[in-house]
């Protein structure tokens, strides 16, 4: 525990930090895929501020206090520059720490994630803004069951979607219920938020991890930005969705290790 920051670290070697994505917590990453990260790796698995066992942040949940947040775990209790693991909204969290902290990043993988989330006039390859705001004002009227139909927009098209579902929602709730107000704000983060000026500042190699049928981060956004690092590539897993470590465990540790070991 670091300032109001849950991790759970396991594993021997290189640090890695797994960072979960919006309303989820650390609990939803495969046993199979910690096991075998673990062999090689130090695993630091986060709850986001205001999820699982973290506690929410006294100056909300931004795209800056919640790198801050992360900034001043790896301080002080990693080794020194390590491979971080995002997945959706925690990939921008882990792409806005790399540009802003190149010390402390190895390798990066950005899973099922995007430097903006929200279409705009020059990114079609995203969400459009009225789902955003939809989620936004269903949660404050039914939580449980907005959360319950955002995990079913993760599988939409996933070839293993009745699998994927049942594993993330018995893992949704398991550490309690998300904070509302951070769930919100993480909305907003969704909504408004561009990183694609800040990637030219990443230099380490960096991995995209995308689901074929991925309809909140296109596979087409993962190719699009692929090419604002300066060297990274980019797997798209045939018939996946948003979650591919948990509908294609096998072929996602595949192309996870294949980088992290290169």
């Amino acid at each position: 525990m670091t300032d109001s920051l849950y991790v759970e670290q396991r594993g021997q070697g290189t640090d890695l930090v797994l960072v979960h994505g919006w309303a989820m917590h650390g609990g939803i990453w495969p046993a199979s895929l910690l096991r075998a990260l673990e062999q090689n790796f130090r695993l630091h698995i986060v709850d986001l501020p205001g999820h699982g066992h973290s506690a929410a942040l006294a100056e909300g949940f931004t795209l800056a206090s919640v790198t801050g947040a992360l900034s001043r775990y790896a301080d002080t209790h990693l080794h020194g520059p390590a491979c971080w693991l995002g997945w959706s909204l925690g990939g921008m969290l882990a792409a806005n720490l790399a540009a802003l902290h190149p010390h402390r990043r190895d390798k990066l993988v950005l899973v099922s994630s995007s430097l903006r989330f929200c279409k705009a006039e020059d990114w079609p390859y995203a969400m459009e803004a009225d789902v955003l705001t939809l989620f936004a004002a269903q949660l404050r009227k039914d939580y449980r069951s907005t959360l319950s139909r955002f995990l079913a927009l993760q599988f939409k098209g996933d070839a293993h979607a009745r699998e994927g579902l049942r594993a993330l929602r018995e893992q949704l709730f398991a550490r309690g219920e998300a904070d509302i107000t951070s769930l919100n704000e993480g909305l907003k983060i969704l909504l408004n938020d561009d990183l694609r000026g800040q990637a030219g500042r990443i230099s380490c190699p960096v991995q995209l991890i995308g689901g074929e049928y991925d309809s909140l981060t296109p596979a087409a956004a993962l190719q699009r930005i692929a090419g604002e690092f300066a060297q990274a590539q980019v797997a798209i897993i045939k018939g996946a969705g948003h979650a591919p470590f948990i509908s294609h465990a096998e072929s996602f540790q595949k192309i996870l290790t294949g980088f992290l070991d290169a």
